[in-house]
């Protein structure tokens, strides 16, 4: 009984904190990959080129439905009060996740005008944003959703979407970092997928 007293309590006081800082646009930082809210945003090693294959990587098309916000803030009520927006352009910030993870994965990659022959396989990777959103009640859900192709010599090697989740827990304060964390959590989570069916593929051939 008391148990469920205190639970009452703490989900009371974080409504009235949620309602009372509510209102007004939140800007989220878009970066890649995700630290937590509050903590230095490590850069991605670099890591040497380790396989014989080199990605063309093109930018990723827009293609949400949406395209002027990436989330939404709601008050203790659950009533939509204000707008998140992103800090960059989103094509882009995917685009730049997506070479992040290639490169953590030992590929080498270059743009469409960089192909220079120096590795035996050439892959092209491209695709589209489907969703890219951060709703928020108790907490934080961030959902990413992704069309990505992989093309070879021989034709398409993948065409699949890819979501993913991810959450930077408990709303305080409606932060834009927080929204932007749990952006990123959720984009690592699809690109995640995406990389495991990408090794999967050219390992095979």
């Amino acid at each position: 009984m008391l148990r469920n007293v205190m639970q009452v309590g703490c989900l009371l006081v974080v409504a009235a904190t949620v309602t009372g800082c509510a209102f007004g646009t939140r800007q989220a930082p878009l970066s890649y990959p995700p630290a937590p809210a509050g903590e230095v945003r490590q850069t991605a090693p670099t890591v040497e080129a380790s396989k014989n294959t080199t990605i063309v990587l093109e930018k990723f098309n827009d293609e949400r439905t949406d395209k002027s916000v990436v989330g939404t803030v709601r008050n203790g009520f659950g009533m939509r009060t204000a707008d998140v927006v992103a800090s960059k352009d989103v094509a882009e910030w995917v685009t730049s996740a997506v070479g992040t993870e290639l490169r953590a994965h030992g590929y080498r990659v270059v743009g469409t005008a960089e192909q220079d022959g120096k590795s035996s396989r050439v892959v092209e990777v491209s695709g589209s944003v489907l969703n890219a959103f951060c709703d928020m009640y108790m907490s934080y859900t961030g959902q990413v959703s992704l069309l990505a192709k992989v093309k070879g010599r021989d034709g398409e090697l993948i065409a699949k979407h890819y979501s993913g989740e991810g959450s930077a827990g408990l709303v305080m304060a409606a932060t834009g970092e927080s929204f932007g964390e749990s952006l990123a959590l959720a984009l690592r989570d699809a690109l995640g997928k995406f990389m495991a069916d990408l090794d999967g593929k050219l390992a095979g051939q």
